[in-house]
């Protein structure tokens, strides 16, 4: 059997001021497509379906009516929610849906359920493992082999998001039956790569999990990590990595996986590169550089981040750099720190006047001293708002 694993659509996500809803509706037209091209059997979908919690109305129909294609094309789907999704809304009528071949998790509420999916090959046991807030666990949750006996809030204080999935795994293991499985889960794997656009699931590492969890299953689906990656030690534990860029930190390339399972449970994967949407782009220099360039075809189709750094007040920088960079979506002011400063400083403003808090403002944001005329001009303005004589 063949499965396509993918992750992390984010449907109803915008870059900057920009809507990503088309770039979002090519990928899923690309996919549907490779998946009947390339005789899919089951696409897995771990978790982040949406980008909110109430995800906007078009969302929702770009979502449904992505189902209804490979549910026509007789294409089996496994869906989990993930830290972005609301899960209640998201697998309100799943047994409904499971008669349609279009299999929808989320929450506690099915712990320790296992799907045995048949396919023509044989059987496949899937393990839906959304994710699984510490703070919503169910008191009834099973210990772990590593937690205490310890009154009811004791254990919920005690909760993370390593100790719940163990739970959620160990209520699973009795249930299997056939020679192969996968686990679908959305989580933090210790280990692997991050970028900018991840919502963390907790604070200080406390919403890491080990890639030991998953042993025993044929083949892992992670979502949640937006980078393309395999964690643990056998290769078969993988983040298929978002559709699309989503900050400019993801600037590699974006991909699904296809993986050919067979009978006993043996994969052989495919990482397949997604060739719509943008990427993304950081430029830097002085905006007469950047204006002078002769940039590339990859940088002007691309999601440019233009680093100015010019020391003096640089006007309309965005819209004449869009002249050159038609898609410059964020513009940052960096110039270079004065000579002989070290770092930019922090005034307590508490112990300094309004002048002097406002050069050191003009010092840090611009990089040089203001001239005579900048400063006559800038402590006027002071003395004007508070009504004193400069």
């Amino acid at each position: 059997m063949r499965i396509l694993h993918t992750s992390d659509w984010h449907l109803g996500r915008s870059f900057g001021p920009i809507s990503l809803a088309n770039d979002q509706q090519a990928f899923i037209d690309w996919m549907i497509d490779r998946c009947t091209s390339q005789a899919i059997d089951l696409v897995v979908i771990a978790g982040d379906i949406f980008d909110r919690a109430v995800a906007p109305t078009e969302a929702v129909v770009m979502f449904r009516d992505a189902l209804r294609r490979l549910q026509a094309a007789d294409i089996k789907v496994a869906v989990i929610t993930g830290n972005h999704d609301g899960a209640d809304r998201v697998f309100a009528y799943d047994d409904l849906l499971d008669r349609s071949g279009v299999l929808i998790r989320g929450g506690y509420s099915k712990i320790g359920e296992v799907l045995t999916v048949p396919f023509a090959d044989g059987p496949l046991d899937l393990v839906m493992l959304p994710f699984l807030d510490p703070q919503s666990a169910p008191d009834d949750l099973p210990l772990t082999a590593h937690e205490p006996e310890t009154d009811v809030f004791e254990r919920r204080l005690r909760r993370t998001h390593q100790s719940v999935l163990e739970a959620a795994i160990a209520a699973v293991r009795p249930n299997l039956r056939s020679s192969r499985s996968i686990a679908v889960s959305h989580a933090f794997v210790a280990g692997a790569a991050v970028s900018d656009s991840e919502r963390q699931l907790s604070i200080g590492g406390a919403g890491t999990v080990d890639a030991s969890l998953f042993s025993g299953f044929s083949y892992t689906a992670l979502g949640h990590l937006h980078r393309p990656q395999v964690v643990g030690a056998n290769g078969n534990v993988r983040y298929s990595g978002t559709p699309l860029a989503y900050s400019f930190s993801e600037d590699h390339p974006k991909s699904v996986a296809i993986v050919d399972m067979t009978a006993d449970g043996s994969c052989t994967i495919e990482t397949v590169p997604i060739p719509v949407g943008r990427a993304v782009a950081t430029i830097r220099g002085t905006i007469d550089e950047l204006l002078g360039a002769a940039p590339s075809a990859h940088v002007v189709g691309s999601l440019v981040r233009a680093i100015v750094t010019d020391r003096g007040v640089v006007l309309d920088a965005r819209q004449r750099l869009s002249a050159v960079y038609p898609h410059v979506v964020e513009i940052v002011l960096d110039p270079p720190l004065a000579d002989g400063e070290a770092t930019r400083s922090t005034v307590d403003r508490r112990q300094v006047s309004a002048t002097q808090a406002a050069d050191a403002f003009w010092m840090a944001s611009v990089g040089i001293e203001p001239s005579d005329d900048e400063r006559a001009v800038l402590h006027r303005a002071i003395a004007d708002a508070e009504g004193t004589v400069a």
